[in-house]
């Protein structure tokens, strides 16, 4: 039995030198790769690599940050602007006719802003506004400027 058993041993110290090459050889391989990537980009090591990329990294927090103010700057004059807008022609006077004269809505994004009116005959031209708020007016509107307000409302769903 003992010179069965020592084929059998030598078999598996085969293998195992074999297991301990292949073993050593992707240690070796290991080790380039971790010592390239220790030595980072041209040759700086890796907490310079790191402490760049840090660096970086608050950098575009901070535009990050900008952007965003910008963004909320610009998102409350959008708010603030013209919306819903409307013009009804009409004539004013049985004698005058061409519906020289008109009615026009402008409202913000909240309802707010005002019916101008311009009313047009040969001898005058009168000149009117009345604000509105949340898509409500402050004073009494004629039709035409009922008219053009609720035109002016129909985009802004008010």
């Amino acid at each position: 039995m003992g010179q069965s058993i020592a084929p059998i041993i030598i078999g598996i110290v085969i293998v195992l030198a074999i297991a301990v090459a292949v073993l050593i050889f992707l240690l070796v391989q290991l080790q380039k790769k971790l010592r390239i990537f220790m030595n980072g980009k041209d040759g700086a090591n890796l907490e310079n690599t790191l402490s760049d990329l840090t660096d970086k990294v608050a950098g575009i927090e901070q535009t990050l940050q900008a952007h965003k103010q910008g963004l909320e700057y610009i998102d409350a004059r959008v708010k603030r602007s013209i919306r819903g807008y409307s013009l009804v022609r009409y004539n004013a006077y049985d004698n005058a006719g061409g519906e020289q004269s008109f009615a026009s809505g402008l409202l913000d994004e909240h309802g707010d802003g005002y019916v101008l009116s311009v009313i047009t005959n040969r001898n005058h031209v009168g000149v009117y506004a009345k604000k509105v708020s949340s898509g409500t007016p402050d004073t009494t509107l004629t039709t035409e400027e009922q008219d053009a307000l609720n035109e002016a409302k129909q985009p802004l769903q008010l």
